[in-house]
């Protein structure tokens, strides 16, 4: 049976979805193919799910400090069965207000794998064979957690992301390899609900992209919480053995191996590339990973691609950009070209780590004339409320031209607050703008305004 479409879209996670709404509303006809639940990763196995048990370990870290509110409490529990609930609870609320959006916008969603014969066909298989015929194709097939080499995950004793939010980790010695933001955030949950937990990252720093400054405060908040950070190790060997999984590894030529009951491997992601028949075979890769262009064009007409399996950030909200930068570019819109720098990034630890932007290290090194503007928040009464005395945020930006190069901070309830610093980023006088703006007392948004005036030497506070 054949169909004809205007886009057919390939992968129903945050780029597809979003993508196919997007182009529904310019008046395509949209066909979209998944082959599990639409809303992907993100919504199931990664970001949805994950920042409920965050917040859940929020409420674990709160409770212990709570004597210096004045407040009594006794030592906090965790409920699993009514977490998980309440975890699947959110998760199938949004899941069907995806699907509600999908037909009221006419998307037409086939349940199957979809294969790239041609630039113009998608096979789809897995249910009532169809080919599907289409003037566009947006390939937003995803990613996948990255296995160790050699080392299958087994779901057991290895485990991946999607494994580690069933598993109670209370009473567990737990190991994660890689201080990126999956490990940084699966410490933090697995650490407040009672896991003896060792973090190791081969880098001198944790979440490696940013700024070592910020994760340095990070560093000391974990160790404080108990949790045991090891930076710089290189991991040699990695074996399961009859009490767990020994992990040999290296630091300054030092062996050492470590005994755990599991470990998370957390070493990134590679992509879900669909197949692609011959009539694809110029579509290029990088690292594994579909090379595009600024509007998520592959380099053969007709066909785009966006999110994770392009690589880059791999973030939600990046993804749902590219994808509407490449329908818009497809309709015969005039987008703006899709822009990493201005894609915010938060690590959802507590506390939180956020940016947006270059850093002043990034920017002198590319010989751009910045001033970097700084607040600590334990001068920022919100925070003080918060019984938060460590972090700091940042605006870096140029004085003479006024332009904002970025953002960055760590602390308590950033992650709120980061795209002000997209949107000025967006404006010519986007300084200008941020010193101009009336902030409410007493709020942690406060703090960017006087970083912001910094920048220009004018702090009232510092």
């Amino acid at each position: 049976m054949d169909e004809s479409f205007d886009l057919v879209v390939v992968g129903g996670g945050p780029a597809g979805y979003v993508g196919a709404i997007r182009a529904a509303r310019l008046g395509m006809k949209v066909g979209l193919v998944e082959s599990g639940k639409v809303g992907g990763t993100c919504l199931h196995e990664g970001c949805i799910p994950t920042k409920v048990l965050l917040e859940a370990a929020g409420f674990v870290t709160q409770a212990s400090r709570a004597g210096e509110f004045g407040v009594s409490v006794g030592v906090p529990s965790v409920d699993w069965t009514a977490l998980s609930r309440h975890k699947e609870t959110v998760v199938n609320r949004l899941f069907l207000g995806v699907q509600a959006l999908l037909r009221k916008n006419g998307v037409v969603h086939f349940s199957g794998t979809g294969r790239l014969v041609t630039p113009e066909e998608v096979l789809l298989s897995g249910g009532e064979d169809r080919c599907l015929r289409a003037r566009h194709i947006l390939i937003a097939t995803g990613s996948r957690p990255r296995p160790w080499p050699g080392l299958p995950f087994d779901r057991d004793r290895i485990l991946d992301s999607t494994d580690a939010l069933g598993l109670v980790p209370a009473g567990n010695r737990l190991g994660i390899i890689g201080g990126g933001v999956v490990g940084v955030e699966f410490a933090d949950i697995f650490q407040s609900f009672g896991a003896e937990v060792t973090l190791l990252e081969k880098e001198p720093h944790l979440v490696p992209a940013e700024d070592p400054d910020l994760l340095e405060i990070l560093r000391k908040e974990y160790e404080r919480r108990g949790i045991n950070v090891r930076t710089g190790m290189s991991i040699v060997k990695i074996e399961v053995v009859q009490d767990g999984v020994k992990v040999t590894c290296v630091r300054d030529s030092v062996s050492e191996e470590l005994i755990f009951d599991r470990i998370l491997v957390a070493i990134g992601r590679e992509a879900r590339l669909p197949f692609f028949g011959e009539q694809l075979s110029g579509l290029s890769t990088d690292r594994g990973f579909l090379k595009v262009d600024c509007f998520g064009w592959t380099g053969i007409s007709g066909v785009y691609a966006a999110g994770d399996v392009t690589g880059g950030m791999m973030l939600a909200h990046a993804a749902s950009h590219q994808a509407v930068v490449a329908v818009e570019k497809m309709a015969g819109k005039d987008p703006s070209p899709f822009d990493p720098l201005r894609v915010p990034r938060v690590v959802y630890s507590h506390p939180e780590v956020v940016s947006v932007g270059i850093s002043t290290r990034e920017a002198r090194s590319k010989g751009i004339p910045v001033r970097q503007g700084e607040y600590p928040l334990m001068g920022n009464g919100r925070s003080l409320i918060h019984g938060e005395k460590r972090g700091v945020v940042r605006v870096i930006g140029d004085p003479d031209s006024g332009r904002v190069l970025g953002l960055s901070g760590v602390g308590t309830g950033l992650s709120e607050l980061i795209s002000l610093g997209s949107l000025a980023m967006e404006i010519p006088d986007g300084l200008g703008a941020l010193q101009g703006t009336i902030v409410p007392h007493p709020t942690v948004g406060e703090a960017f305004w006087e970083a912001a005036m910094d920048v220009t030497g004018d702090a009232l506070h510092r």
